[in-house]
């Protein structure tokens, strides 16, 4: 009997598609909020590619170091524009967010001989510097909780 009950679940398999929210008790969800922040990443210049999106938590050497990158994100571009969503975001904290528009989906930021990107970027706050990276302070906002959504608009 203990046989067949593990070979007709083994047969069911598993349920498809993104985690559930924890569940307490069956037919009844937790109760808790699903903390998170959806990013609508606009302005690209085509549909190529895809968008990566970077959740820091820390301001040590920003943007240049993924020490302190906590999460990350893909978006696929539609209509010049794409969406990332972090979800399990931890409450009451400062963040900032790195966008990249990786066109030829080669997970390598382009950049001409001079290092001037080739490819979009854009920062939370939309931030925004001539001549160099923004710091993390003029990129960082603050998360509470719930849903947090934000556009950042891509440069290029």
């Amino acid at each position: 009997m203990k046989r067949i009950t593990m070979l007709v679940l083994a047969s069911c398999g598993t349920p498809s598609g993104p985690p559930q929210p924890y569940v307490a008790a069956v037919g009844k969800g937790s109760g808790a909020p699903v903390d998170e922040l959806v990013v609508t990443v606009d302005a690209l210049r085509n549909n190529d590619g895809t968008v990566r999106c970077f959740l820091y938590d820390d301001g040590t050497d920003f943007p240049d170091s993924a020490t302190h990158v906590i999460a990350k994100a893909v978006g696929l571009p539609a209509a010049h524009a794409a969406t990332c969503k972090f979800e399990g975001v931890g409450r009451n904290r400062d963040y900032a967010i790195v966008i990249l528009h990786d066109e030829n989906n080669d997970n390598v930021f382009q950049k001409n001989a001079l290092g001037m990107p080739q490819e979009g970027y854009g920062f939370s706050s939309n931030a925004k510097t001539p001549f160099s990276a923004p710091s993390y302070a003029d990129c960082k906002f603050h998360f509470t909780s719930g849903s947090l959504a934000m556009t950042i608009a891509t440069s290029y």
